[in-house]
């Protein structure tokens, strides 16, 4: 679908908004019962959540900040809100120097020789400088930490990673699990996203800095996966930009690379990347409650960022569309409170959110969020499990990607959470609430992802998050989503919010 038909079609699914505005709140001081009880009627359907995802990727490419796909789903997103009765858009925009190269599977800027022979290489490490048109070529060696520089002078250094946790501290228990039987652990649910999960190892670390005193020729980074596994990935924690022109290599082709560096061979690295200035740009709306605009006015946060490498990464955006336009249909008398949209740039930008605190809207406008009493983080939706292993290759299988509702330290929210995993039949989800003691008597881990907007904030927050097998990847598009389960999330998901507009603040505090 053209995004042009994709935009018409997204203002007309909300027309009745308007229409049913016009309401009276009860006068009973009763609330919306669809507040708390989603209406299916106002949910968006599987043809808009696939022409949504369509009009995201319709440009090819991850959409990294700055970049032409990037700047296409900001127009989506910005246009959807408006066309959802949010108002007072803002974007608070900044110019940064993005760091680009082709994307998997172009590799012709990319490409790794070893005595003449090329080598297959997974993927580029982002914001790694460029060496020159031809290359750079130098003898192999595998890097030791505290190797002396004079022996990684000119050298291209092979990086060996161990096996990735993925985002299991391996403690994880929990307050609720869906489909515990489709788990090999379901003590343990998230340790399955690890046999095929980089995170968190997929950085140069210190030996970025090692091999850059050293003038080290160039890196090579060997992850403990398959090439299926690790092709198109695309590096987090995103790393500033630095000069160690670096690639990705699997396990195979790694285990090759040591046996050359052994046997005294050298290789050619090549990387072509280009920089330029760049627009960046958070965008804020805000869906008005009964009080909005007056000093009474309450707001429920709704937060995500809107770059990533993959289909899913960053759909959040998309999320926060279907839980607005779920809202649109109450009228605004009828809503507690207002919803803000918070959409952030930076996580995928050079050095992250940490390397842009000065540009971020909340340190230009310290008030910005004196009204919030609750934060939602809303990423990684609709995402479909990857599996490798007994004997079968890596492929997408039948089932949802595990996916985790946080919830501060409070039993109001865990009970709620657990009651709208339930009312939505959402699948393959835990509950956990990090602080407290799960099922099993073990730590919940921490939490992950946006979660974090509410603990800085201060305020009562939930979260929800799909793992990251595939979806570290650039390959991951259309026939990663699973429409269904990404309308069941947000159904989820409004059923919370719904809960957070009612809620009275001072019995959702953390314990």
């Amino acid at each position: 679908m053209k995004r042009r038909n994709f935009l018409r079609g997204f203002g007309a699914a909300v027309t009745l908004a308007p229409g049913i505005s016009l309401r009276s709140a009860p006068a009973d001081g009763t609330h919306h019962p669809n507040l708390t009880v989603v209406n299916p009627k106002f949910l968006v359907s599987e043809r808009d959540v696939s022409s949504w995802h369509t009009a995201k990727d319709s440009m090819g490419g991850p959409t990294l900040t700055g970049s032409a796909s990037w700047k296409n789903y900001l127009r989506i997103l910005e246009q959807g809100l408006r066309d959802s009765g949010c108002v007072d858009i803002v974007r608070n925009p900044w110019t940064f120097t993005r760091w680009s190269t082709t994307e998997f599977p172009d590799d012709s800027n990319w490409s790794l020789h070893v005595e003449g022979k090329k080598v297959s290489v997974a993927s580029y490490g982002c914001n790694s400088g460029k060496t020159p048109e031809e290359g750079v070529t130098g003898g192999l060696v595998v890097y030791q930490q505290g190797m002396p520089a004079e022996a990684l002078h000119g050298k291209i250094a092979i990086v060996m990673k161990d096996r990735g946790a993925g985002g299991s501290t391996g403690t994880d228990d929990y307050e609720y699990l869906s489909n515990p039987e489709t788990f090999a652990d379901p003590r343990v649910p998230r340790s399955e996203e690890a046999a095929l999960s980089p995170f968190p190892i997929m950085g140069l670390g210190p030996a970025e800095l090692a091999l850059t005193a050293a003038a080290a020729a160039g890196a090579l980074i060997v992850m403990p996966l398959s090439y299926d596994a690790l092709s198109g990935v695309y590096g987090f924690p995103v790393p500033k930009l630095h000069d160690m022109p670096t690639l990705y290599v699997d396990r195979d082709t790694g285990a090759q690379l040591v046996a050359a560096a052994r046997a005294g061979k050298s290789a050619k690295l090549r990387l072509i990347s280009k920089t330029e200035e760049a627009e960046a740009y958070q965008l804020y709306g805000y869906l008005p409650g009964k009080d909005y605009g007056t000093s009474a006015d309450q707001q429920v946060m709704l937060v995500t960022h809107t770059d990533g490498p993959s289909i899913s990464q960053e759909n959040g955006g998309l999320g926060i569309l279907g839980i607005v336009k779920y809202f649109s249909h109450i009228p605004k008398i009828e809503r507690p409170r207002t919803l803000m949209v918070r959409c952030d740039c930076r996580h995928y930008m050079p050095g992250q959110e940490r390397a842009f605190t000065a540009q971020d809207y909340a340190s230009i406008h310290p008030d910005a969020h004196s009204k919030v009493i609750a934060a939602m983080g809303i990423e990684h939706l609709g995402q479909i499990q990857v599996a490798e292993g007994n004997g079968k290759p890596y492929h997408r299988t039948q089932l949802p990607e595990l996916s985790t509702i946080w919830v501060s330290n409070n039993q109001h929210l865990v009970d709620i959470a657990i009651k709208a995993a339930k009312d939505n039949d959402l699948k393959r989800v835990q509950v956990q609430c990090p602080g407290h003691k799960g099922l099993h008597g073990g730590e919940q881990g921490p939490w992950y992802g946006l979660g974090n907007i509410a603990r800085t904030l201060g305020v009562p927050g939930i979260s929800t998050m799909g793992s990251m097998t595939a979806y570290w990847s650039t390959k991951t598009r259309m026939d990663y989503l699973d429409a269904r389960h990404f309308i069941n999330q947000v159904s989820t998901m409004s059923q919370l919010c719904g809960e957070l507009m009612i809620a009275d603040v001072t019995a959702i505090k953390q314990s």
